[in-house]
């Protein structure tokens, strides 16, 4: 059972709610692009969860009644804000929780699994009062009324969502499809690989970007990170750091650079000479729905080089990200390169998982790097031989 996403808004206007943010999740479908346009709902969008969860903490201060949206897999972002924040200072909240990974469901991508079987322990070993939503508009007035109850004791209170519980809806064709730049993420990854050295190590985000790594370039040294949104750019310095004779791209995009930015002052610190790191800005979020980031206002470049890398640039043509990565080959690093792609990508793109296991890349990865250890299964709890 399902109901229209704004019949779920409609609801949180009349139960006095007046404050969003969050982080797009595909479960939620349509839910930022609509509040975005709903009146009576001011919305902010957050580059992380924690951040999401501090601006409708200052809200509430002001009075006012705040929602944040999230899907399980950024709880452990809001940890700390939920119990040294909201809960010490009593500070109530609602918290949209979309559920990924549940194990009572047809097996989900394996990065989901772990949270997927523990969020409500979390929330419980927190706490912090839930609600399972059945899908109907009734079930939905039991949970804010339960939710108001919570409000009334200045608690957070958190309703969790399962895929299909909030009616499909088309993406908007006007975020989805927008065009703004000529080069698409995949021909962007084509031109970086032709300036790289064949043995190059790469760390690439999840979402799209993996995907159209592993269609255009997959090799060996492809490390494609499925989940971890916004460490990307952390583990490829760290194999920077201790793999300082090969070269190592970060394969970023706008929303895992935006969500843990500060990232770029400890590499900027770090200094490793052997990292290029390498932002696809769409300007959005387009695996979840193609909701847009904030990207658009932020000079991410300018935010690199005052954190200290070598050299930070910004890409917007075929021919300037060929000139960059020719630059990044010849001079010493950290490098840091914007390149502003649009939102074009096969229609069938295939899910890194469909070809390997976590396991399995992982010990791909290392065999690359040259690590080669005698503790590799030939299968792994996936099924999958490696």
């Amino acid at each position: 059972m399902s109901i229209p996403t704004h019949v779920l808004l409609s609801k949180l206007r009349t139960a006095g709610y007046t404050f969003f943010s969050g982080v797009p999740c595909s479960i939620f479908g349509d839910l930022f692009g609509l509040v975005a346009e709903s009146s009576g709902l001011l919305t902010v969008p957050a580059a992380n969860e924690g951040s999401a969860v501090a601006l409708v903490a200052g809200a509430a201060l002001s009075g006012q009644r705040g929602v944040v949206a999230l899907q399980n897999s950024g709880l452990g972002n809001v940890i700390n804000p939920l119990t040294s924040l909201l809960m010490v200072n009593k500070i109530p909240i609602l918290l949209l929780l979309s559920v990924r990974g549940h194990p009572d469901e047809p097996a989900d991508e394996p990065q989901h699994t772990i949270m997927g079987a523990n969020t409500k322990a979390l929330l419980n070993q927190l706490s912090i009062e839930c609600c399972d939503f059945d899908g109907t508009e009734s079930g939905l007035d039991r949970a804010l009324a339960q939710g108001d109850d919570t409000f009334h004791r200045s608690a957070p209170f958190a309703l969790l969502f399962r895929r299909g519980q909030l009616s499909e809806c088309s993406p908007d064709e006007r975020q989805v499809n927008t065009v703004h730049y000529g080069v698409s993420v995949g021909q962007a990854i084509e031109l970086i690989y032709q300036q790289l050295e064949p043995d190059t190590l790469v760390v690439s985000t999840t979402g799209y970007i993996s995907r159209e790594l592993l269609r255009v370039q997959d090799r060996p040294t492809n490390f494609y990170m499925q989940g971890s949104l916004g460490h990307c750019s952390a583990v490829a310095a760290g194999v920077a750091l201790t793999s300082p004779t090969r070269t190592v791209l970060a394969l970023d995009g706008d929303g895992g650079a935006l969500m843990h930015m500060g990232i770029l002052s400890t590499i900027g610190y770090a200094a490793p000479q052997n990292l290029i790191h390498v932002v696809l800005d769409n300007e959005g979020y387009v695996s979840t729905g193609g909701q847009f980031s904030t990207s658009r206002t932020t000079s991410l470049e300018a935010v690199a080089s005052a954190c200290g890398y070598r050299t930070a640039t910004r890409c917007e043509r075929a021919e300037h990200i060929t000139t960059a990565l020719r630059q990044c080959a010849w001079r010493s690093g950290p490098h840091f390169v914007v390149c502003k792609v649009n939102r074009l990508h096969p229609s069938q793109l295939a899910r890194v998982t469909s070809r390997y296991s976590p396991l399995q890349n992982k010990t791909m990865f290392q065999r690359g790097i040259g690590i080669c250890g005698n503790e590799i299964a030939t299968t792994d709890k996936m099924g999958l031989v490696s």
